[in-house]
């Protein structure tokens, strides 16, 4: 199971699909967590859009009812959002609830 363990960043999902992703596993050590969705598109004048939650566990199977945090983004080009949370989850993982895209 991949780990969370240096406060630098990590990529823990990378996908052009809906769907979660793994689950990954936060250092014990590590307690304020900062979460960034960035989407691109792909061909000039494309406008996308996408909505990312962030989901937690303590047993890694199960994902609480209630999300970390959600982050919805809509426009051109590159765009970016994210949020942070002050707690301790044993499990997070990334969850793409839908994508958007359109060309001009």
């Amino acid at each position: 199971m991949p780990m969370l363990q240096s406060p630098g960043g990590q990529v823990i999902l990378a996908s052009s699909s809906t769907g979660a992703g793994d689950w990954y596993r936060v250092h014990p050590k590590l307690g304020k967590l900062t979460f960034q969705v960035t989407q691109t598109g792909t061909s000039v004048g494309t406008t996308i859009g996408s909505t990312t939650v962030i989901e937690a566990s303590n047993d890694g199977v199960n994902a609480l009812a209630t999300v970390l945090g959600t982050i919805a983004i809509a426009g051109d080009d590159v765009k970016a959002d994210g949020f942070a949370v002050d707690a301790h989850w044993e499990f997070v993982r990334a969850k793409i609830n839908s994508v958007q895209a359109a060309t001009a």
